[in-house]
């Protein structure tokens, strides 16, 4: 085999413990190793050391970029065997699991540092025995708005990344950090048809049921004006009230997410106390979606009063609900 190196020295591989913990009969030697002939691009995103098992020799590429993920390795991969002739493997400090099923159908020969030993081209694979501990990563405003959509219109479920992006008016890096909290918390999976890769989510019992116990109000202020705003759709009672027979309050309340705050109100005068006040305004975590005849959608409103006491708005709230198949349960 052709080494593309011109130094060599002897070392511990950031491998060796994993690989010890799992195997420690197998023989290991870990060497440093300057590769020529490398593309510029790939020094930033990983580090090389030459890892001898039984004396033959693999590239170990430490991936140092936490955003590259199988798809990148597996292009990568082919662009390195380019350029350097050694059998790899990959070395990273923590992979999702879903991630780790992708490294596995694409055929990537990978160390996960205390997790996870798979080398399919010696016929190994290893894995540590945990115990069954539930994956919690919060979810961003976005995540929340695509799982609010799914569990009122049902209209997600088989559409790409690229496709739900353009849904909501952002980018895909954008749209695929917001997806990755929903696979990561097992509502959503991402499954290949074809050529294209889907986002298929979980039935709407399942995703209604994790909202109610996971997702709280998006309110994080409220203020209020001595004027009626514009634009802005109606909140909390006052979107609850125009859907049913419920009373109206007397100061009607609005929704607004922080960053339109910013924009649409800076001038503080019209900042009044709650006794002089013409308006509500609470300020959101996260943009209101779903509008419909200038209200927030039945979840938020939801999330908004599920704490109420009074129970004429438990009443409206469960009618509007049951409209989208959803039942509060006997938490009220």
């Amino acid at each position: 085999m052709t080494l593309f190196c011109d130094t060599m020295i002897l070392m511990k591989s950031i491998a060796e413990n994993t690989i010890k913990k799992y195997l420690p009969s197998l023989k290991i030697k870990g060497q440093g190793v300057h590769l020529k002939n490398l593309p510029a691009i790939y020094r930033g995103f990983y580090d090389f050391e030459e890892l001898d098992i039984h004396e033959t020799p693999f590239l170990l590429i430490k991936v140092k970029d936490k955003s590259l993920g199988p798809k990148d390795f597996k292009k990568h991969s082919k662009r390195l065997n380019e350029s350097i002739d050694y059998l790899q493997i990959w070395f990273l400090k923590e992979l999702h699991p879903h991630k780790i099923r992708r490294m596995i159908e694409n055929e990537l020969n990978f160390i996960v540092e205390d997790k996870q030993v798979h080398l399919p081209i010696i016929n190994i694979s290893i894995k540590a025995e945990v115990e069954k501990i539930k994956m919690l990563q919060k979810l961003s405003g976005l995540s929340v708005n695509i799982l609010i959509r799914e569990i009122l219109k049902l209209d997600l479920s088989g559409k790409s990344k690229v496709d739900l992006a353009d849904l909501f008016r952002v980018s895909k890096m954008t749209m695929g950090r917001a997806i990755e909290p929903l696979l990561v918390n097992n509502l959503c999976e991402e499954k290949k048809v074809g050529v294209s890769k889907q986002i298929q989510f979980k039935p709407q019992t399942e995703l209604w049921s994790y909202l109610q116990k996971n997702i709280r109000s998006p309110i994080k202020e409220i203020v209020f004006l001595d004027c009626i705003p514009k634009g802005l759709p109606y909140s909390a009672v006052s979107a609850l009230a125009k859907q049913s027979m419920l009373a109206e309050d007397i100061i009607p309340s609005f929704a607004i997410d922080k960053k339109e705050f910013s924009k649409k109100f800076k001038k503080i005068q019209q900042f009044v106390f709650e006794d002089d006040a013409k308006a509500r305004v609470e300020i959101w975590d996260r943009p209101p979606t779903l509008i419909k005849q200038e209200n927030v959608n039945a979840v938020d409103i939801y999330l908004i009063l599920k704490e109420t006491t009074d129970e004429r708005i438990k009443i409206a709230l469960e009618e509007q609900l049951r409209k989208y198949g959803l039942e509060v349960g006997k938490s009220w």
